[in-house]
């Protein structure tokens, strides 16, 4: 039994390559290079990204764009953040270079604990669903489904799950 991955014909890996932007290969920092591709992939899938997206990261995406609300998950991601009243201390304390539009930071408020808390959704967690985004981005485009479980580093398996998900 071969343990290693087979290398795929140079054909093949630059369908791969193709399907899986370099932004998908882990999760980048806002300081890296491929921060700014993450975030123009998830404006090209906008509406597939914010329906994968957990409630609180959708709301900031909405609002205050995809590079601010990947900052914030960088930043506080998996933690209890606490929300003050005032919008402009809310957008300070969570880091947001953009004010909160006044109708979210209203959502936000009225989600928030009795202690007044959100919790952020761990950064991990959201890359996981921006990258499930991509794999079916690819199955749509027709890809093929061995190479894209070789560009994304899922198994064939989980790949079909994700088809199936689709036909679904």
């Amino acid at each position: 039994m071969d343990l290693h991955a087979t290398p795929l014909p140079p054909a093949a890996a630059a369908a791969a390559a193709a399907a899986a932007p370099p932004c998908f290969a882990g999760l980048p920092t806002p300081d890296g290079e491929n921060f700014h591709a993450l975030c123009e992939f998830c404006q090209r899938h906008r509406v597939q990204t914010l329906a994968a997206l957990p409630w609180a990261a959708a709301e900031i995406a909405e609002s205050c764009g995809f590079a601010a609300m990947l900052r914030l998950v960088h930043r506080h991601g998996g933690r209890r953040v606490y929300l003050p009243r005032g919008r402009g201390a809310c957008a300070s304390r969570l880091g947001l270079d953009a004010e909160l539009d006044a109708a979210v930071h209203r959502r936000l408020l009225d989600r928030a604990s009795a202690a007044g808390t959100i919790e952020i959704p761990s950064a991990w967690g959201v890359f996981v669903a921006l990258r499930r985004v991509a794999i079916r981005a690819a199955v749509r485009a027709g890809c093929d489904q061995r190479e894209i479980a070789h560009a994304f580093g899922v198994t064939e398996r989980h790949l079909r799950r994700e088809v199936d998900a689709l036909r679904a």
